[in-house]
């Protein structure tokens, strides 16, 4: 890989990390007044403003067909820098795989940070770890409702991850296997 495809690279995936980070703490209605949330919502912002100037309602559709553009520009880009060729019809395909692998990736790591916050109280009042509930509380939500808390310990987090991970290596790969059918 070349400097300028993986400086392209680089500048897509932070890119479409900040369009993915306001598109969950959109779909999940998160408080707009913690300040992490503002941080995301103005850095993603510059992203977004084109669309708004040209009278795009910026909504949860809006935002993961803009998601999706930048994961196919993440993957097409870098390829066109280096000359290489790759089917345009495959490429959206794989595209769609590695934005839902990225968006298990980031419930995964979510998950796990917000079971660690709970061992220790010392950071509960930071604004980060209040976001970082916002997001898996949902998700915890319908775990709980499965499965209730047995003798007050909670099991969500454990079922949630297990349900992510059977995702991603179950079905993620299943998607990259379309393009064998084109």
């Amino acid at each position: 890989m070349s400097t300028i495809s993986s400086i392209t690279y680089l500048v897509l995936s932070a890119c479409q990390f900040l369009i993915l980070l306001r598109y969950i703490c959109q779909t999940t209605d998160v408080s707009y007044y913690n300040t992490v949330t503002q941080s995301i919502a103005k850095l993603s912002g510059f992203l977004i403003k084109p669309f708004e100037i040209l009278g795009i309602k910026i909504n949860s559709y809006v935002l993961f067909v803009l998601l999706y553009g930048f994961t196919y520009l993440k993957l097409y880009l870098p390829l066109l820098v280096n000359n290489q060729t790759y089917p345009l019809d495959s490429l959206t395909i794989v595209s769609f795989g590695y934005l839902l692998r990225d968006l298990i990736n980031i419930y995964w790591y979510l998950i796990v940070i917000s079971a660690i916050k709970s061992w220790f109280n010392v950071f509960v009042s930071h604004p980060i770890f209040n976001l970082v509930d916002e997001l898996c509380e949902p998700l915890y939500r319908y775990a709980r409702s499965a499965i209730p808390s047995i003798s007050g310990i909670d099991f969500s987090p454990i079922i949630i991850l297990v349900i992510l991970q059977v995702l991603e290596i179950v079905f993620v790969p299943r998607i990259f296997n379309l393009t064998s059918l084109l």
